[in-house]
């Protein structure tokens, strides 16, 4: 892996915090460890999930989707020393011709992880511990809104590279990293419905690296996060790119959730750089970004024995509008199921050209169920501009800016103590407006959207 000398400050960062750390320690063996360890462990997930409705323009009106999910993952811990290897096999079958389902769904027999972590101890005099990686892993950082590990997703992103990750044992955290973002395959529709094993390449045009930094107990139980990443992109034989050039910043507040206290999230990013506005080779005008994202949300957790918690939430992407500068926020390797809504074959809330609100409910009645219950409004922050994820477009603006309203619900019941686990959710979409009238927009009704999950755990 060659890295250009352009992407310096990236590998400065990196050694800033892995290596040049004042006081770091590498951890070492537990005095009662007799010796090294392999630890094997990993799940077998299967799910059917049912859309009807479609929101998305040229794909069929109703689809169904069976999928499976197999997860390995061996740790050899040699005390100062940790090898890891993941590998996961995600097939899908009864799909229709023309389908949505990617490779987020499908990605046959692919080595997820596979690296080399150097334990660390306790840094600059604070006790904690973490490790400094090289090799392929995946990440999930903070809140995982703009880098995450989506549980929900068959076939999450991965990395190659090297990542600094340590948190200390008053709940401090630092991550740093450097890599280059894998490019999942197949992605030819055909192969897809094949199940066909391709391994995933690594994007040789794309360069991802950046920080985050998480301080606990600021103000009591109050804390706080920082980040800033860095994504450059250039095109590469056989791969057309946005040519995109991105430093997004940004921090949050937030307290937990706990019985009888107030809890709240405020997350804002911002966007800067330039990118074109389509992959087409044609394309040689680079636009300047300047684009937006913020989170905020407030919760109670009532002092009842189901432990019942109300939360209003609201949410804002900018979008692409007429101005000259690039307006539409981009996610860079989000998690979405958390805030947003289910996945695989449903998903038109993305944090792009978004701004809703909405009220939930959740709750936990025993130690095995938890369930919860959202509702939300939609529109789009830029009327010219596609929604979110659901590719429908009116570059008039005519259309008007309301998207319509999202009701969705999950229930998971652990059959037998972190064994066997049973997941079941649904989802309604009443199309506004814009996803009525739009050109583009399929005259299919609402959206309905089912799945239902069986998760057996080793």
């Amino acid at each position: 892996m060659a890295f250009s000398p352009t992407h310096r400050p990236a590998w400065a960062l990196l050694l800033a915090a892995g290596v040049l750390a004042p006081g770091a320690a590498v951890a070492r063996p537990d005095k009662d460890n007799d010796g090294p360890t392999l630890k094997i462990s990993g799940s077998v997930r299967l799910e059917a999930e049912a859309i009807d409705g479609q929101f998305r323009p040229k794909v069929p009106a109703n689809d169904t989707l069976f999928s499976s999910r197999t997860l390995v993952m061996a740790e050899a811990d040699l005390g100062p020393i940790r090898l890891v290897g993941e590998l996961d096999d995600a097939r899908g079958y009864g799909e229709r011709h023309g389908s949505s389902a990617s490779t987020s769904e499908i990605n046959a027999l692919e080595p997820l992880q596979g690296y080399l972590a150097v334990k660390v101890g306790n840094l600059g005099g604070t006790k904690g511990s973490g490790d400094f990686a090289i090799g392929r892993f995946t990440m999930d950082i903070g809140t995982a809104r703009l880098v995450g590990r989506p549980d929900a997703s068959n076939s999450p992103p991965s990395y190659l590279g090297a990542r600094f990750d340590w948190k200390s044992k008053a709940g401090d955290r630092i991550i740093a990293f450097v890599t280059r973002p894998f490019e999942r395959l197949p992605v030819d529709a055909d192969d897809l419905r094949d199940n066909k094993v391709q391994l995933d390449r690594e994007s040789k045009g794309l360069t991802f690296w950046g920080a985050s930094v998480t301080k606990a107990n600021v103000a009591g139980k109050v804390a706080t996060e920082g980040y800033g990443y860095w994504l450059a992109e250039k095109d590469t034989p056989g791969r057309d790119t946005k040519d995109r050039h991105l430093f997004t910043f940004g921090g949050r507040v937030f307290r937990a959730a706990s019985k009888g206290k107030l809890d709240f999230e405020l997350e804002v990013a911002r966007q800067h750089g330039r990118t074109r506005a389509t992959t087409a080779a044609s394309d040689v005008t680079d636009r300047t970004v300047r684009a937006t994202t913020a989170h905020v949300e407030a919760g109670m957790t009532l002092e009842a024995s189901w432990s019942p918690r109300v939360v209003a939430l609201a949410d804002y992407a900018s979008g692409d509008g007429p101005a000259a500068t690039y307006g539409r926020f981009d996610p860079l390797f989000a998690a979405r199921r958390a805030d947003f809504n289910p996945t695989g074959l449903y998903g038109p809330i993305s944090r792009a050209n978004l701004i809703s609100a909405g009220l939930g409910l959740e709750g936990k009645p025993s130690k095995k169920l938890d369930f919860f219950v959202k509702s939300r409004l939609l529109w789009l922050a830029e009327p010219t501009d596609s929604f979110a994820s659901t590719s429908v477009r009116d570059k008039t603006g005519a259309s008007g800016d309301w998207a319509g309203v999202q009701i969705e619900a999950r229930v998971r019941d652990w059959i037998v103590d972190k064994k066997i686990r049973w997941e079941g959710g649904a989802a309604y979409l009443a199309k506004g407006r814009f996803l009525k009238d739009a050109p583009n927009a399929p005259q299919t009704g609402d959206t309905t959207y089912g799945y239902t999950t069986l998760s057996f755990f080793f």
